[in-house]
């Protein structure tokens, strides 16, 4: 007998890769894996001009036409959009949609239209504050826009789950109870076999010490805080390396000095290779996280941390045991913990050991994906209390 089709679900994710971000990470890594059990469709908005449909490793990338707004931050769906999820529905029998965030017009056109056709879904919550803007009108009027579009959501989704502890926590402000967690995630086979001859290729001694920041560049996310702790420890052992796109003026005051590295955006592979060549992982942001992908990735490659207890950060950084918590904004405490590190070879390695160990054993996709799994294989999971989910298939 011919083999049974795998079941459809949709991942509806308004931004997706190549546009940066955490949100746009995990919806790609969790369609991934997802997608070792079921045909995977992610719905995102073409905010990159790419190819409407394509098939991207195991997992089918419907690109829909929108309007980009806020330097494509916040994408417009434009009518054809929601006309083109809808024929998928007609023309296909989809088991369940995971909606990644409330934030975001199209998410909640697409809401609307998974509870008209009955098809189950729940909602993945990122965000563990409101997002503060370069403009102040903005920063007052976000929580009026957030509130509203999440007044609907509420009619419309009662299943909601978070990246990480704090985000769940997040819920409460809007009155939402949280079903529980969909982590956020590293896949192991990422980290094997990776080139260790980036420092070889940018000239870096082979005895300097080299600290790294990965992320969007904005002032919230600390990358200005930490090089100006760097500044205020001089040593000549000391390189920066600050990779990712975004408000680079910030980082004018630092173009031309030696000792730092501004990349801009890199490949991720590329990424890796610094991660692999450094011996810091430095995040001190104000941002509100909800569990960045970054500081699970230099776990896997037992790179030790020193963050700030932004969102769900705590839930992976252990102060003192899988690495250094310090307050964000406050580039002399960030200076006193990274001299710290610097000038204590043998606490990198147990932070760096501990934090890969906990990486490994509670954030791989793996894991996520089968918790993921079993919350689409409870067909009446509108019924089902989060904590019956696993009863039912034990039995």
């Amino acid at each position: 007998m011919p083999a049974t089709p795998p079941e459809k679900v949709i991942i509806l994710s308004s931004l997706y890769p190549p546009h940066l971000g955490g949100v746009e990470k995990y919806s790609e890594s969790l369609a991934r894996a997802l997608s070792q059990e079921f045909d995977v469709h992610v719905f995102c908005m073409n905010t990159e001009g790419l190819p409407e449909l394509r098939r991207e490793r195991s997992v089918t990338v419907h690109r829909l036409e929108c309007t980009p707004l806020f330097e494509k931050r916040l994408p417009l769906p434009k009518k054809s959009a929601l006309s083109a999820l809808e024929q998928f529905i007609l023309d296909n029998q989809v088991k369940y949609a995971l909606i990644q965030t409330r934030l975001y017009p199209f998410n909640l056109d697409a809401a609307r239209l998974f509870k008209r056709k009955g098809i189950p879904f729940s909602v993945v919550e990122h965000g563990t504050g409101h997002i503060r803007f370069k403009n102040r009108l903005t920063n007052l009027l976000w929580p009026c826009y957030e509130h509203g579009m999440t007044a609907i959501f509420k009619q419309l989704c009662r299943n909601y789950y978070g990246v990480s502890q704090a985000a769940v926590n997040w819920l409460k402000h809007f009155k939402i109870t949280g079903k529980g967690l969909l982590h956020n995630g590293i896949d192991p086979s990422d980290f094997t076999g990776i080139d260790s001859g980036w420092r070889v290729s940018h000239q870096i001694p082979a005895d300097a010490i080299i600290v790294v920041f990965a992320g969007r560049i904005l002032r919230s996310k600390g990358p200005v805080d930490l090089l100006k702790a760097c500044d205020k420890i001089n040593d000549p052992s000391l390189h920066v390396v600050i990779a990712g796109n975004g408000d680079m003026h910030l980082l004018n005051p630092w173009q031309d000095k030696e000792r730092v590295h501004i990349l801009g955006g890199i490949p991720h592979a590329e990424m890796l290779r610094v991660f692999k060549d450094a011996q810091i992982f430095c995040l001190p942001t104000a941002y509100p996280e909800g569990l960045p992908t970054v500081i699970l990735e230099a776990g896997a490659l037992r790179l030790p941390v020193i963050s700030s207890p932004a969102g769900g950060i705590v839930e992976v950084i252990h102060d003192g045991e899988t690495g250094l918590i310090v307050p964000a904004g406050n580039p002399v405490e960030l200076s006193k913990a990274l001299a710290r590190l610097i000038h204590d070879q043998a606490l990198r390695e147990e932070l760096g050991r501990n934090l890969m160990d906990l990486v490994l054993s509670e954030f791989t996709w793996e894991s996520i994906a089968q918790k993921a799994a079993r919350i689409i294989q409870s067909h009446d999971i509108e019924q089902i209390h989060p904590a019956e989910i696993d009863k039912k298939h034990q039995n």
